[in-house]
């Protein structure tokens, strides 16, 4: 009995864990079935997923090389727009330097002018300068020539008088005594004296109205050089330039010579 229950003892534990064995293994059974039909789901998940992300990926890939393209079109556009701009002002700079190098070949060419006018009017001063220094000099030396004929006239009339007394002495009127003949010799005498003087006189105011003369020629004659100089200069100058005035005849060949001193008279014999 006591085997008997031992036997049956273990042929029960033996069904029961065969039961147990059994039910485990559906377990397992229905456990790897499922993880085997979730690991046939997976994959086409995964690759959906995974799909998708390409996808996702690709669409900002293409969205920020599309707006790259379009800052880049924008870019371009802005420097063609700045390039025409650019161009635009190069040609106002060349034509404003076109503009500025006429004005400066404009005014170095009235620099010139002016310059020719300047040189031009320096010597028509100059010679204007001593064309008045000429006709100054003129002018005193026709003021000593009018002197040099004064002491003529003076000397003229002092040798008249002397003439008249020496014709007294030697033809006395009717009815003058012949013994008052004596008397006017030193009448006669002082007669002579002031001839002397007024030819001393009449002869240093004509060396003195040559000499005024030959300076004042000399003087005008420079002028006439300087303005030959200044017209020659002027030849090429525009036609507007004032012309310098012509140098008036020389006045000096014009003025009065004073006469040349008549030859002392010959003295008569003292009476006797």
């Amino acid at each position: 009995m006591g085997g008997f229950c031992q036997r049956f003892g273990m042929n029960t534990y033996r069904k029961n864990s065969m039961v147990r064995f059994v039910a485990i293994a559906g377990v397992c059974l229905s456990g790897l079935a499922g993880s085997a039909l979730a690991q046939a789901a997976e994959p086409d998940n995964a690759k959906a997923l995974l799909e998708k992300v390409k996808h996702r990926d690709l669409e900002r890939q293409v969205t920020a090389r599309q707006t790259e393209i379009d800052r880049l079109a924008e870019d371009l556009a802005k420097g063609h727009k700045e390039a025409e701009t650019m161009q635009a002002n190069l040609d106002t700079t060349g034509n404003l330097l076109k503009e500025s190098a006429a004005h400066l070949d404009q005014l170095i060419s009235q620099r010139k002018r002016l310059e020719q006018v300047m040189e031009l009017t320096t010597l028509r001063i100059e010679a204007e300068r001593l064309k008045a220094e000429g006709l100054r000099l003129l002018g005193d030396a026709q003021g000593k020539a009018l002197i040099a004929l004064t002491k003529r006239a003076e000397e003229t009339d002092a040798r008249a008088s002397l003439g008249g007394a020496e014709l007294k002495m030697l033809a006395p009127p009717d009815g003058a005594p012949v013994s008052d003949a004596p008397r006017a010799r030193p009448a006669l005498t002082e007669l002579r004296k002031k001839l002397a003087l007024a030819e001393s006189a009449t002869a240093n105011a004509e060396k003195i109205a040559r000499d005024g003369m030959r300076a004042a020629s000399s003087k005008l004659e420079l002028a006439d050089i300087a303005g030959v100089k200044a017209k020659r200069k002027g030849a090429g100058a525009e036609s507007d330039l004032p012309e310098i005035a012509e140098k008036p005849a020389d006045l000096s060949e014009k003025q009065p010579v004073p006469a040349k001193k008549p030859a002392p008279a010959k003295k008569a014999a003292p009476a006797r």
